[in-house]
């Protein structure tokens, strides 16, 4: 995961926010993040939190 291939959302979820800064944070300390086509498996889970909450979110304002 780089920050070249994704970028937050703009969401006013505080849940989506909060998904976002830890799969940021955990991709600047992990070399596999860091590294182009590595794989880290906690790396990917934060990402599909994180979009989850972002899709979640954008569902709620669609209400």
């Amino acid at each position: 995961m780089t920050a070249a291939e994704h970028t937050p959302e703009q969401t006013t979820d505080p849940f989506a926010d909060q998904a976002w800064r830890a799969a940021i944070e955990h991709a600047a300390g992990c070399p596999a993040c860091r590294t182009p086509s590595a794989e880290c498996e906690t790396g990917e889970r934060l990402l599909r939190a994180y979009e989850a909450a972002t899709r979640q979110a954008r569902s709620a304002e669609a209400m």
